[in-house]
């Protein structure tokens, strides 16, 4: 089992981040978990941290449908820096969407190691662990 030392929740709703920090703590994968709400403050921090790999999560569980900055545009805009960080962090797509589109849109994007959908349950973070 992998554990992750800091992993980043990305949600606009506080339930469901609350979920995914009891059961990420509850299965023992992360030890450090931090909410954001809004994408943009995500990006923000991986900006400035970016040369800090001991700054930078190891995992980003993202939301799709977030009201100001959406999943989609966070992904396009991560997909102009990424390369340049200074560890490479692995990124779910979390969502509540089954749409198939979804799924096959997340796919052009070669560093999202998978598509997960809410609300995270033991199985998924199984999945979290082996990667």
């Amino acid at each position: 089992m992998q554990l992750h030392n800091m992993i980043f929740i990305v949600d606009d709703d506080p339930i469901h981040q609350q979920i995914a920090n009891i059961m990420i703590k509850r299965q023992g994968i992360g030890e450090n978990v931090r909410a954001f709400s809004d994408a943009q403050d995500v990006l923000d921090y991986l900006r400035q941290y970016s040369f800090q790999a001991e700054q930078l999560p190891d995992l980003i569980l993202l939301d799709l449908n977030m009201p100001v900055m959406d999943g989609w545009d966070f992904l396009n805009d991560y997909a102009g820096f990424y390369k340049d960080l200074a560890k490479q962090i692995g990124i779910f797509v979390l969502t509540s969407s089954i749409d198939d589109k979804d799924r096959k849109k997340v796919d052009n994007y070669s560093f999202v190691k998978g598509y997960l959908t809410k609300p995270l349950s033991s199985e998924i973070i199984t999945k979290l662990q082996a990667s």
